[in-house]
């Protein structure tokens, strides 16, 4: 063979190659298209099972999270969903990370949003494996971050383990969170928002559902990632503990007594202060089990609910200790776990809380709400 005809092969062979190469991306590009349309239209038809199959099974946790996600789109009436692929960039024949532009309609308002997602290659079919994240781990934390977070990534990691050990020290020992916690931060809060719940009426700092991850977002200061996830390892403790039985007050009274309160200025955490506060409209817990927390959108409301949650349960504790306050939430682990998130959960919570109070503390809820009552008119 001649230098001219060895060249002419060489070329004919290297254009095969790349067709066959264009060709595999191509197949690939379409399989992922499929990927995302079944998504959305699983929305569509509020499929939760077909939704989930397109779910990589790597990390329960973001399973769980998933599940949570598609629950909600069903219960709640989520319209003109739609998912757009804008980019695919391969990273190995196994694992690509797309731009997706997701919108969708909610009580007559629109939401679009961009994000990128990993897909993977899972038992040679594509899986969504969560949002395009890096990690970064420590003693006891798994933290999840977008590239451009990294230094708000290190930020958690500087704090995490401290805010471990106060809430433990706090609330109880180390076998309560013995197992890594995941941590996820997102780069705005409508990421996190649309990440947690579409139907989700205002932009929160933190969110933790058992068996899901912490997730949170940016924030400039050390201070607020430290309180932020004091605040969720004691929903994490205390939902496992419950077995998901907790009314959504009493679980967020739980946060803010055991992770908000101490960090906040002695004359700031007291009664007085919040009668101060709310001096006309403060809350009843019969007021406080028939509020959607989720659903609010007004600041001061939220922070009514917050307050008021705490409050009762200080007012808990200096009545009947720390310790049937704990016996409480162990009660309540005995019944049944229940799958699902916040308010999806709280009125068989209440229910059983109601069951629960007078064979722990030896009083009805009515009673306990009346002492409350007149623990604030002192």
């Amino acid at each position: 063979m001649n230098k001219k005809s060895y060249r002419l092969l060489c070329i004919i062979l290297f254009s095969i190659f790349l067709l066959s190469c264009s060709t595999v991306h191509d197949e690939r590009a379409a399989e992922i298209e499929k990927l995302i349309q079944m998504q959305a239209e699983a929305m569509k038809q509020k499929d939760d099972l077909q939704y989930l199959y397109t779910i990589s099974s790597r990390r329960p946790e973001y399973r769980a999270e998933k599940k949570s996600w598609i629950q909600d789109a069903i219960d709640h009436n989520i319209e003109k969903f739609t998912l757009v692929i804008k980019d695919i960039q391969f990273v190995n024949s196994d694992e690509a990370i797309l731009k997706i532009l997701q919108k969708y309609r909610y009580k007559k308002k629109d939401y679009r949003i961009n994000y990128s997602l990993r897909v993977i290659l899972e038992n040679n079919s594509w899986k969504d494996d969560d949002l395009a994240f890096e990690t970064l781990e420590t003693e006891h934390f798994l933290i999840y971050y977008f590239p451009d977070s990294k230094k708000y990534a290190a930020m958690i990691a500087e704090v995490c383990e401290e805010a471990r050990k106060r809430v433990l020290k706090r609330y109880g020992d180390e076998e309560l969170l013995k197992e890594k916690t995941a941590i996820k931060l997102y780069q705005d809060d409508e990421l996190l928002r649309q990440s947690v719940k579409l139907s989700f009426q205002w932009n929160f700092a933190g969110w933790y559902e058992y068996p899901e991850s912490i997730k949170t977002t940016e924030f400039e200061h050390k201070a607020s990632y430290q309180q932020i996830i004091e605040h969720e390892l004691v929903h994490k403790i205390t939902i496992q503990e419950s077995n998901n039985n907790l009314p959504y007050w009493f679980s967020e009274g739980l946060a803010v007594y055991f992770a908000n309160l101490p960090n906040q200025p002695n004359e700031a955490a007291t009664i007085e202060n919040y009668a101060h506060r709310y001096p006309e409209d403060s809350l009843s817990i019969a007021a406080l089990e028939k509020i959607n927390l989720e659903m609010l959108t007004e600041e001061r409301e939220i922070s009514k609910y917050y307050d008021t949650s705490g409050m009762i349960l200080k007012y808990m504790i200096e009545h009947f200790g720390i310790e049937k306050v704990k016996e409480i939430i162990a009660a309540l682990g005995q019944y049944d776990y229940q799958e699902g998130t916040g308010a999806e959960v709280n009125q068989k919570a209440i229910e059983r809380f109601h069951e629960t109070l007078p064979k722990t503390i030896g009083i009805t809820v009515q009673a306990l709400d009346e002492g409350w009552i007149n623990y604030l008119d002192q």
